[in-house]
Parts: C-alpha cells; structure tokens; sequence
C-alpha cells in the first residue's frame, strides 16, 4: 500500500481501501456497545404519568380480550365497543397532558424576557447544567456539601494574593500595574467616536441581561445632543 502510494497511482482507490480496512480492523478489535431490550424500553418522555401507564395497560387488555373473542358474536362486539371506547379515552388523555407539559414549559419563558428557555431550545443553545462532585481535598478526604466545595474551589482556583510569598518576578510585575497609565494611546474617548460604535450595533441581535436592544441604543444615540 506505501508503494502505491509513492507511485501516485489510483489515490482516491487507495484511500477508499485503507478506510475499508481500518474499519475491519476496528470492528473486530473493539467491543461495541449495544443497548438492551430493557433499556430501549423504558425511555420515556416528559409529559408520560402514571396514569397513562395504568390506562395503556387497561387498553392492550381490552383488545387482547376483544382478539381472542371468536365464537360469539354478541359478546365480541360488546368487548369491541369497549375496547374502542377505553381507546378513545386513552388518546384524549395522551394529548391532553402534551398539551398541559407543553403549556408548564411555556410558562419559563416570562413575557419580559422572550430570550429564555424556549429561544434557547428553538435555537440549539440550551447546555446541560454542569453537576460538581465532591473534589477531594489535600487532606486527603472529600467535601460533604455544596458549600464545601465550592470553598474548595475557590482556595484552589484563586489563592490569596499575599505580598510575601512574591518572588522577584511577582514582584516586578506588581509594581508595574500600581504605575499609571498615561501613553499616546490612552486617551478619552470622544463623542464622535462612541456615537459610531453605538450605531454600529447590529439591531437584529438578541439583549443581553440589562434587556436593552442594539436598535434602542441607536435610537436614543439619534435623538440625542450632540455633547452627550
């Protein structure tokens, strides 16, 4: 396969035949994961209660008994009449819980903030929350509560910023960002200047927490003097 390769001959082939032989060689040397029966089953959705459980239960009995019914006319009709009538109420029950799941999810999103969770969901930004376990501390055991670690984590992630452990490198460092600032770059910035970045804002954009659109900062930056 190398000498093929140097030859420069047929290289989309030989491309597609070591792609057919990794794959063989992965499948036979890895061991896939497939789930069980069980497990495909008992997927759920959010808006399934338990008492959909009990009326899909009731339903699959009624049917199977109105299936099994086979020398008796009378008896097997009255069994398909309930059968269809427990049906009938099975569905109606199923849409109406979807209806009243869909309505409580709604009910996130607040009509002063139209960016929560439906907007997130509708445009693929919704994050799973992010679940802290107990970090171990150097003590060697474990934090018990929330409180704890997150004191952990914040001893670890920001330490105290005490002068006399500075080596001399820390301590030019600090000495430099007490100095102020005062080059050809650092100047105000003028009016004209912040008047062309606020109309520069894109007015389809979403608000952030404040609330405010990019189109009402360029609204009221249109109305106003020219000095502010």
């Amino acid at each position: 396969m190398s000498k093929r390769a140097n030859e420069g001959t047929y290289i989309e082939k030989l491309i597609e035949e070591f792609h057919e032989v990794l794959k063989a060689a992965c499948d036979e040397s890895f061991r896939k994961h497939q789930g069980t029966r069980k497990t495909l089953n008992n997927r759920s959705v959010p808006w399934w209660t338990e008492e959909l459980t009990v009326m899909r239960k009731r339903t699959n009995a009624l049917r199977r008994r109105f299936q099994r019914t086979r020398n008796n006319e009378g008896l097997m009709e009255q069994r398909k009449t309930s059968y269809l009538e427990e049906k009938v109420r099975y569905e109606a029950t199923i849409k109406r819980e979807k209806i009243h799941s869909w309505k409580e999810y709604c009910n996130l999103t607040a009509s002063t903030n139209p960016w929560n969770e439906v907007y997130k969901l509708a445009a693929g930004k919704s994050r799973n929350n992010t679940q802290i376990t107990t970090p171990r501390k150097p003590d060697g055991s474990q934090t018990e509560d929330m409180r704890e670690t997150l004191q952990l984590m914040l001893e670890h992630f920001t330490p105290e910023d005490e002068e006399e452990d500075d080596t001399d490198h820390h301590k030019l460092a600090r000495a430099r960002a007490c100095e102020p600032v005062d080059s050809a770059d650092d100047k105000d910035f003028t009016v004209e200047e912040t008047r062309n970045v606020v109309e520069s804002m894109d007015k389809k954009k979403a608000p952030g927490e404040d609330g405010i659109t990019g189109e009402g900062c360029t609204k009221v930056s249109s109305i106003s003097s020219p000095d502010i």
